[in-house]
């Protein structure tokens, strides 16, 4: 449940509680640096970012189901705009997969929870993803 606690605060802490969900239209800007990212990405970043995307939308649409977590989290409405912005990074990872003729598929690995394929800090978790070579 830390797991969860932690993920919650971040949430909160990514945008306040007075501020407007972005529009799609403001996304944008967002979706083509998530784009860019990703066409930096060796294929084992690409497949750490699959599982990473998929337990990250996991642990956001779980956040939806509880109002406490939603609340915790800055909101219901809130965490439904994450949720749509975790759909499109997951459709334009799709994409760039695609580009690449790499097959995504969910891997048993750990993932570090706040951490995108580029950001991973752990060394033991680079390591058993292939992420320093």
């Amino acid at each position: 449940m830390s797991h969860l606690r932690a993920i919650m605060q971040k949430l909160a802490a990514a945008q306040p509680a007075d501020t407007e969900s972005p529009t799609p239209q403001s996304s944008l800007p967002q979706r083509e640096a998530y784009r860019h990212q990703l066409q930096q990405c060796s294929e084992a970043m690409l497949h750490y970012e699959w599982t990473w995307l998929h337990q990250h939308l996991e642990d956001l649409q779980l956040c939806n189901a509880n109002s406490a977590m939603a609340q915790a989290a800055g909101g219901a409405q809130h965490v439904r705009q994450l949720i749509l912005q975790a759909e499109a990074c997951l459709a334009t990872l799709a994409e760039e997969c695609e580009g690449r003729g790499v097959q995504p598929e969910r891997q048993a690995q750990s993932v570090a929870s706040g951490e995108h394929a580029w950001e991973v800090s752990n060394s033991t978790i680079r390591r058993a993803w292939g992420l320093d070579g």
